[in-house]
């Protein structure tokens, strides 16, 4: 709910951050909350960006590295193993190296080789901390002659964002309360349903749920989905679903491939809730359905009686990544 606040101080900062020189790719590196930073980035830039934005959700950097690359790496804590594994090899490299983070040991790297390096507001969930992270990046590379939105139309987004947070959040009811009664009470499978570009949108969901509700969601992502998995559904072996589709009302063919997904589903014993996005453009759209998606899966833990913070597994893995990466 203090998204437009994150907002904010992003755009305080705004144009205070910049690289310089000619790049043929962006690059980011990051993981769960913080790579879904360099999906959005890579949506914008399809339709958008100058030269390509690539996203990286690994402790292995790509090949194709080289002085012509800048790499963002993202982490909110800045205490992530595979984003540090993964900025200790950009930094042999000679690669332009940006680091993001609310401090950790990611921003002491950036200290300690002299990387610039943006700070994000500290105390938040990762995953909450969205907007900061995805704004901060924005105002660079807008400095940086590199824009995929301009510091206008951030400001437009924030106030799209503030008119329209009620709204969402009455949405985001509707939806934890249909998820705990058809997912939760019936034992349906979860599927989140949509088209392209808001392919890094259902993940974000998918995500959201996993870690806020504690639940399995399946992705379906459509026109791909028509190609392969939507054979899946002839022979499945439950056919109890919940669909949750979100659309863009402004994109026809999206709008009507979603649609025949739904045909489908509809063939077993399945319930489905349209989420239609709001905006004028594809950021607000992004922030819209993140919010929305964001607030029905902490509501639905809370029917749940479960805390949406708490994420015992990642602690274990946590345990265990410090031996797997540790020189």
């Amino acid at each position: 709910m203090n998204w437009p606040k994150q907002i904010k101080g992003a755009l305080e900062s705004w144009g205070k951050y910049r690289v310089e020189g000619l790049f043929n790719e962006v690059l980011v590196v990051g993981m769960g909350g913080s790579g879904i930073v360099g999906d959005y980035l890579q949506v914008l830039s399809l339709t958008r960006g100058s030269i390509p934005v690539y996203t990286v959700k690994s402790h292995i950097l790509p090949s194709f590295v080289d002085e012509n690359t800048l790499i963002l790496a993202v982490s909110y804590s800045g205490n992530t193993h595979e984003t540090l594994s993964a900025l200790r090899k950009a930094i042999a490299s000679r690669a332009k190296v940006v680091t993001v983070s609310s401090g950790g040991i990611l921003e002491n790297e950036a200290l300690k080789h002299k990387l610039l390096h943006i700070p994000v507001p500290s105390g938040l969930q990762p995953r909450a901390s969205l907007p900061a992270m995805l704004y901060s990046i924005l105002g660079l590379l807008d400095s940086s002659g590199y824009s995929l939105v301009t510091g206008k139309e951030a400001y437009e987004s924030l106030k799209f964002l503030e008119a329209n947070t009620e709204h969402a959040e009455l949405v985001a009811g509707e939806i934890a309360k249909w998820v705990y009664e058809k997912v939760i009470g019936e034992e349906r499978l979860f599927v989140i349903a949509t088209h392209t570009p808001l392919d890094s949108l259902a993940l974000r969901g998918k995500n959201e749920f996993n870690e806020n509700s504690k639940l399995i969601v399946n992705v379906d992502i459509a026109p791909e989905w028509m190609h392969n998995s939507i054979v899946g559904y002839e022979h499945p072996v439950t056919r109890r679903f919940f669909t949750l589709e979100i659309v863009d009302p402004e994109d026809e063919a999206g709008f009507k491939l979603v649609e025949f997904m739904e045909k489908i589903y509809s063939q077993h014993d399945a319930v489905a809730y349209k989420l239609t996005l709001r905006g004028g453009n594809i950021l607000e759209k992004l922030m819209y359905g993140s919010l929305v998606l964001g607030l029905s899966s902490v509501m639905l833990a809370e029917l749940r009686g479960l805390n949406p913070a708490e994420t015992k597994n990642i602690t274990l893995y946590k345990q265990e990544a410090s031996k797997i990466f540790h020189k």
